[in-house]
Parts: C-alpha cells; structure tokens; sequence
C-alpha cells in the first residue's frame, strides 16, 4: 500500500510542520484476531532498520510448521535537499508501543505522541500492544512542496521484506 502526500507552502513565511503515521499491527488471521485480540499481539517482535528507515514486524512462532508473515512501514521524504529555499527534514523517528504512542488514560483522538514535539522513541522489541508509527518534521520554505510517502507492504521473509522496503523507498 502506498500513500502519497503532497505538502506545499502556499504561505510568504517558512512553515514548520510534524508528519505523523500510526497504524496497528496484527498480523494474524482475522478471525485469530477478533477472538483473541490481546494474545495474537503478544506474540508480535518489532525493530527499525536506519537505511531504508522502516519499521519490520513479524510474529514468533508457536510451533515449527507455522508460517510468519514479515511487515515493513516506511516513510520516504522526496524533495527535501535542504540549504536556502529548499525543504528541510529532520530524520525519521519511529514508535512501535501503542502504550508510548497513545499514553496512559488517553485515546487515539488525543494521543500523547501528538502533544510532544520531536522525535518518537524508536521503541522496539516484543511490546504489548504493537503499531507502526513514524514522524518526520519538515520546514518548508514559501512556495516549496515536499512530497511523503508511506509504504507499508509484506513478505513471507525478513530478506524479502528488507529488499521491498528499499526498492519501494524511492
């Protein structure tokens, strides 16, 4: 799946905007996961790769004959070189604890990772509540556009997924 967001900066001021992405992660038959959904994500690992900067998810397996899928996410930045009248970018950050991503007592209409600037914590690992969530803060000049997009795609191999996120970042 590919998500294509096109930012211009119709203003005369520079503007200084944060791109947030969330999603949930599963990975589990449907049916696994609306009968169980608390154990199918216990069983979720997740970790960041810095070239491309993406998320990788898969999950353990719970016997020697099944089948783990591998998710990628990743957030590619076109048009940001930098220097005078030219988009800037700060590097990719990622979240993959909804717990982090949300906070304690708050919802996904308000979440915590929305009232605080800067970059995510890049948590990885086996968490409890899995998601894919990457930030980037962009400062565009007047009549600059940027262009981001979010990929978010699967394989049936780490190699595989690794070689679609970089063939699929540019």
């Amino acid at each position: 799946e590919l998500r294509r967001l096109r930012i211009t900066n119709s203003s005369r001021s520079q503007r200084t905007i944060e791109v947030t992405t969330y999603g949930e992660i599963v990975l589990a038959p449907p049916i696994a996961d609306a009968l169980h959904p608390a154990f199918s994500k216990l069983f979720v690992q997740t970790e960041i790769l810095e070239r491309p900067a993406a998320i990788l998810a898969t999950r353990r397996r719970r016997s020697p004959e099944e089948v783990t899928p591998w998710l990628f996410q990743l957030m590619s930045i076109h048009g940001a070189r930098g220097g005078s009248g030219e988009t800037r970018a700060s590097p990719i950050s990622h979240e993959t604890d909804r717990a982090r991503f949300v906070g304690r007592g708050r919802n996904l209409e308000l979440p915590q990772a929305l009232d605080a600037p800067g970059p995510l914590s890049n948590t990885v690992g086996s968490v409890l509540d899995p998601v894919a969530a990457s930030r980037c803060v962009l400062t565009i000049d007047p009549d600059q556009t940027v262009t981001v997009d979010v990929v978010v795609g699967m394989a049936d191999t780490r190699d595989a997924c690794v070689a679609m996120a970089s063939k699929y970042q540019d």
